[in-house]
């Protein structure tokens, strides 16, 4: 074993300060590793500084001129016996019996520091045997693969956090293609439509991946020059199936904050649609699929028990037909007949239960529809989810959601927060997962955001987001390091890591569809 350096300072249990010996070199993101109690413990330099004895204030009040500072250099010796580093090492661990442990007691100062092996390092680094895992990307400057807990990651959610353009989508994408062949059903919500990408494979690998792409376009939009595009860069169409809603799936609270939110609801209008809504959605599990007339029709007998007499009842019932009509002729995500097409191409209702059960990606490219609508979309789409998980009627299923701060804003109104808090509450019990990518996590409701057991940071600059993952990662040592990263480097923190990583992401086996263009003109 190898003797580096000596431990100088050891103010926590947490890390340690410790001067590497002459000619030994230290850079941030060296493994080292030092012995507690006869237990050889890992850590990570998080911090490397060089200072030298010589240069107090009042030494350095001389340096004005270059012939001033040689002299010093050449009296003083400063580059040679003067001149030393210091480095701050952060405690991962050691392990026991397979797993992780951390030492509750501090390293002792004078404590020799090792270089870590390779050897010593994949060991550490290995999963344990029980569980199942995925390879993700290789530990930074090293070649050991990063395995990551694919249960943990499914069922105990995650959440993806960077500014935008360092990479988020192709992390999502590497994650997804390793789950894929999992044979896990997996959902992506795609607000900019850029994974119908994936069915078009990238390496040999990709071809499998590829094959369990599903792409869903949502509602009655033109995606003409998606298509175009699409055709042009990969050489092939792009296929999908057109879906949409029932209006009768919408939950009844969620109707009735569209509704208040778009047009305003009088506290009768709002008695009326209750019993209304109640009776119209009557039919259990299989609402019929009828016209908007008809709905609207349901509505207003089964509520006009509640309305007010006389004149003040006939307002409220005209006011409330007037508003639901407004909502569900003019948004594009409803169907209201079978058999209903948009620019020759079918229309097929959103099958959840059939997307929770077979092992494939389900892309559904919202990227035509306005943020409501696409709102209103996802809270349908996670309600019906959880009701049928709650049944124990669907395999365990990763859902992602892209621009999650949409969704779930931690400020603003949106009818989609509730549903997407419900499941990462209580969907780890049922096999509902999540995994929430934002490029503005301060913006991410933190009800949301905290039940990501397992947390993936990418490059982030605003101050605000630092700010916030300061106070929800207690593992990262320092945000800082966040603002340093490449495109290709992650930070993994939570359950489903051993110790919080920095990695370098691995390769994509599919086609990436969220590449920023290029300008092709050059200015001369």
């Amino acid at each position: 074993m190898e003797k580096i350096g000596v431990v100088i300072r050891s103010p926590s249990i947490y890390y340690y300060i410790f001067r590497p010996f002459r000619g030994i070199e230290i850079d941030v993101g060296t493994f080292v590793a030092v012995e507690v109690d006869g237990a050889r413990v890992l850590s990570k330099v998080t911090a490397v500084r060089h200072r030298n004895t010589a240069t107090d204030p009042r030494l350095i009040a001389h340096f004005d001129d270059v012939e001033t500072v040689d002299t010093v250099k050449e009296t003083l010796g400063i580059e040679d016996a003067l001149y030393y580093t210091e480095a701050k090492a952060v405690v991962l661990g050691a392990r026991r019996g397979g797993r992780i442990y951390r030492p509750q007691k501090p390293v002792k100062p004078l404590s020799y520091v090792y270089k870590a092996s390779k050897s010593e390092l994949e060991e550490f680094f290995a999963p344990r045997s029980d569980g199942v895992y995925i390879t993700v990307g290789t530990v930074k400057g090293t070649d050991i693969p990063v395995r990551i807990d694919a249960e943990r990651l499914v069922t105990h959610h995650c959440a993806i956090l960077a500014s935008t353009g360092a990479g988020k989508s192709w992390l999502a994408g590497v994650i997804v293609e390793r789950l894929s062949l999992l044979d896990i059903p997996i959902i992506i919500v795609d607000p900019h439509g850029e994974y119908s990408a994936m069915s078009i494979p990238a390496t040999d690998k990709g071809k499998q991946v590829s094959e369990k792409v599903r792409i869903y376009v949502v509602g009655k939009v033109d995606v003409k020059h998606v298509d175009e595009a699409f055709a042009q860069r990969y050489g092939h169409p792009r296929v999908y199936t057109r879906v949409g809603i029932n209006p009768r799936s919408l939950p009844p609270r969620t109707l009735e904050k569209i509704l208040a939110d778009l047009y305003g609801l009088t506290d009768a209008q709002r008695r009326i649609l209750e019993e209304g809504w109640q009776q119209a959605t009557s039919y259990g599990e299989r609402q019929p699929l009828t016209s908007v007339e008809e709905l609207v029709k349901e509505v207003l007998d089964g509520g006009r028990h509640v309305a007010p007499p006389g004149y003040a009842g006939e307002m409220a019932l005209r006011g409330l037909e007037g508003r639901l009509k407004s909502l569900f002729y003019n948004s594009p995500i409803f169907i209201t007949m079978y058999g209903e097409t948009y620019q020759g191409e079918p229309l097929k209702l959103i099958d959840p239960q059939a997307y929770a059960t077979s092992p494939n990606i389900h892309v559904f490219d919202l990227s035509g529809l306005d943020s409501l609508d696409q709102q209103i979309f996802l809270a349908v789409l996670l309600d019906q989810l959880y009701r049928l998980a709650t049944r124990r009627r669907i395999a365990t299923t990763f859902t992602v959601v892209e621009e999650a701060h949409i969704f779930a804003p931690s400020s603003a109104q949106s009818v989609s927060r509730s549903y997407l808090a419900r499941i990462a509450r209580e969907g780890r019990k049922f096999g509902l997962g999540l995994c929430l990518i934002t490029q503005r996590p301060a913006k991410l409701d933190q009800d949301v955001a905290s039940q990501a057991m397992t947390q993936i940071f990418k490059r982030m600059i605003n101050p605000n987001d630092l700010k916030y993952v300061a106070n929800v990662a207690e593992q990262l040592e320092d945000p800082r390091l966040l603002k340093t990263l490449n495109e290709d480097d992650a930070v993994v923190v939570g359950v489903s890591v051993p110790a919080p990583l920095l990695i370098t992401v691995g390769e994509r086996w599919t086609n990436h569809g969220g590449i920023t263009p290029r300008l092709r003109k050059e200015v001369t």
